[in-house]
């Protein structure tokens, strides 16, 4: 099973935007990605096509199993 962290921002322009985790560390600690999601928005680093990272959307952990046929 794959297991992705997945981190929702609400951006300037009224949109929405994510960032994905591979593989991350279990148990996910919510504080920490609370202030992780902080940081990234602190830092002012990302900008998608719906403008900056201005707050917290919601984060989710994500699991999902793959199954290779070839």
């Amino acid at each position: 099973m794959a297991k992705t962290l997945k981190l929702q921002f609400n951006t300037s322009e009224g949109g929405s935007a994510s960032l994905t985790v591979d593989a991350p560390v279990e148990p996910v600690n919510a504080a920490a990605v609370q202030q992780a999601m902080d940081a990234i928005i602190a830092s002012g680093v990302f900008i998608s096509t719906t403008g900056s990272f201005i707050s917290v959307k919601k984060a989710s952990l994500v699991d999902r199993e793959v199954t290779d046929i070839l």
